[in-house]
């Protein structure tokens, strides 16, 4: 009987490659789901050697019907029952071992969630990019249909981009029609593609969620601090800011903030003249210095280059700051909320300065009795003050009617630092080129005096192919450093403004060697540093600012 049933079945094997195929295939899928039951004995520490024998006996029943049975559905379909049971039967064995949580049902809800407990595994894997919590906790890289996936999808692209390109902020606004996305590298804003407005609100409540930040609040303003790691970048900070106004709701992203100030003055962008001037203030004894710099144009940076001028193991140093963007060791930091009314500020400086203090830094002047209370202290403090102006004569006349004595205020100022932001050109990509003479001359420059000039390419020839630059990313600029204009007081300078003859003081000042911004500029184009076109982008900014305030109605009304 035997013998009749196996030389009926070999010849069907024999003449039809689909079913050994289909053999192989039932095989390969029954030994990898017994492997895995076997690892599930192991975890939960049942028999193993006796449940891996029942699979084994039902392993070979159920094949060995489908190779004896000459009709290969019916012996398919039987061989299946058999292998099932013994998973059911397994299965079922397990359920009244293990606690109840952990039991295994054949519902469609639990074999969603299986399937997305796979699919988290595997984007967990797969992930290049991690979130962590403000405590520096990993975070789950979202998967599936959650709607966060987006966000996160977003979230890298916008980092892959910046990050490379060493930007500083990436800035989200969002309402209920649309949404757009900046990266501001050096300066300068470089948009992002299109976001639609539901995926822009994910990925703000997802960055909100990192950073710990309150989610059912859209108006109130914000602030957190969250991080993210990748092999590419490793492991870095981001201060988040959120709030809510006319425009929408907004994200700012500032990326490494603390990590990014060149506080060296050597390092920041002074002419060598330049340098020399500021180590001669350095040397007077007093006296304010007043850094007259517009909003995002460095202020912060240059102040703190001026205060790691002095040693804080032999001076008494004090600062009050809006926020303590890097504590330097030996210096009194003290915090100057946005909110601190002009009163308490004033008896917190007043009470301060009773210690004679030798360097005291001012991030912000609350009003002009502030000032009055600097003029009147600074024969033996240094003052280092932030006075927002377009430049050194704005800043002057700025410092003047706050102290409301021009005496006064002559007799109190020591210099005023003004200056720009310019980015530097890519030193891999940048191109050399002979400028024209009438060029030159409409610069002031002289023709005979200047060679060779340099403007941004931001792309470099490989195998005579142009290819976007590896170091600037096809920008051309890379970094940024200042561009300064000093007007440093003596004597004869301050008696000038003492009387109010700015006329004189301005020439006065030209023949002490006093460079003007656009002078600065043309020298750092002479360098090499920078070029022609970022020269007139940084300064046209300051014209286009002057020109808003001259149309202001209040201005008008007031003058």
């Amino acid at each position: 009987m035997i013998t009749d049933i196996l030389a009926q079945s070999e010849p069907v094997f024999l003449v039809s490659w689909f079913k050994p195929l289909v053999f192989v295939v039932v095989l390969v899928g029954w030994a990898w789901v017994v492997s895995q039951l076997d690892k599930d004995a192991a975890y939960y520490y049942l028999p193993r050697i006796w449940t891996n024998l029942g699979q084994m006996a039902c392993g070979v029943a159920g094949f060995g019907l489908m190779l004896l049975i000459p009709i290969f559905p019916v012996g398919f379909v039987l061989a299946l029952a058999v292998l099932c049971g013994g998973i059911s039967g397994y299965a079922y064995y397990r359920n009244t071992k293990v606690p109840e949580s952990e039991c295994w049902t054949l519902s469609l809800d639990s074999f969603r969630h299986r399937l997305d407990q796979a699919e988290s595994r595997r984007a967990q894997r797969q992930a290049t990019l991690n979130l962590l919590s403000k405590d520096q906790e990993l975070l789950e890289v979202p998967s599936g249909n959650d709607p966060r996936v987006v966000a996160h999808a977003r979230f890298q692209d916008a980092i892959d981009f910046a990050i490379p390109r060493g930007a500083s902020q990436i800035d989200m606004v969002v309402d209920s029609k649309r949404a757009g996305m900046v990266v501001w590298i050096d300066g300068v804003k470089y948009p992002q593609s299109a976001i639609e407005p539901g995926e822009a609100v994910a990925m703000l409540d997802y960055l909100k969620t990192a950073a710990g930040l309150d989610l059912e609040d859209r108006r109130k303003k914000q602030v957190g601090v969250m991080y993210f790691e990748s092999d590419v970048y490793g492991r870095r900070a981001i201060a988040v800011t959120t709030a809510g106004s006319t425009r929408g709701i907004t994200l700012s992203l500032g990326l490494d903030g603390a990590q990014r100030v060149e506080m060296i003055v050597d390092h920041i962008g002074l002419l060598e003249t330049q340098k020399k001037q500021l180590k001669q203030l350095r040397q007077q004894k007093g006296k304010v210095v007043i850094v007259a710099v517009p909003s995002k144009q460095g202020a912060t940076t240059t102040l703190y280059s001026l205060l790691q001028e002095h040693d804080p193991y032999i001076e008494s140093i004090v600062t009050f700051e809006e926020q303590v963007v890097f504590e330097i060791e030996g210096v009194d930091h003290n915090n100057l909320p946005a909110g601190t009314q002009v009163q308490p500020f004033n008896d917190r400086l007043t009470a301060m300065l009773r210690a004679d203090p030798d360097v005291v830094m001012i991030s912000r002047l609350p009003d002009g009795t502030t000032a009055q209370i600097i003029a009147n202290h600074c024969q033996e403090t240094r003052f280092y003050l932030n006075l927002p102006a377009d430049d050194t004569k704005q800043a002057l006349r700025n410092w003047v009617k706050l102290v409301g004595d021009h005496k006064l205020a002559a007799r109190s100022l020591g210099g005023i630092v003004s200056q720009r932001l310019v980015r530097k050109l890519c030193e891999t990509c940048r191109t050399a080129y002979r400028p024209d003479p009438a060029a030159l001359k409409k610069m002031n420059l002289p023709a005979d005096k200047v060679g060779d000039l340099y403007h941004s390419s931001g792309q470099v020839v490989v195998r005579d192919k142009p290819q976007p630059c590896p170091n600037c990313h096809g920008i051309g600029y890379r970094g940024r450093l200042g561009v300064f204009e000093l007007m440093i007081l003596d004597d004869a300078a301050r008696k000038l403004i003492g009387v109010g003859d700015l006329d004189r003081l301005r020439s006065h000042l030209r023949k002490q060697k006093m460079l003007w911004l656009q002078e600065a500029g043309m020298a750092k184009i002479v360098e090499g540093v920078t070029d022609v076109k970022e020269i007139t982008r940084a300064l046209s900014e300051k014209a286009r600012s002057k020109k808003k305030r001259r149309t202001k109605p209040s201005d008008d009304k007031a003058a």
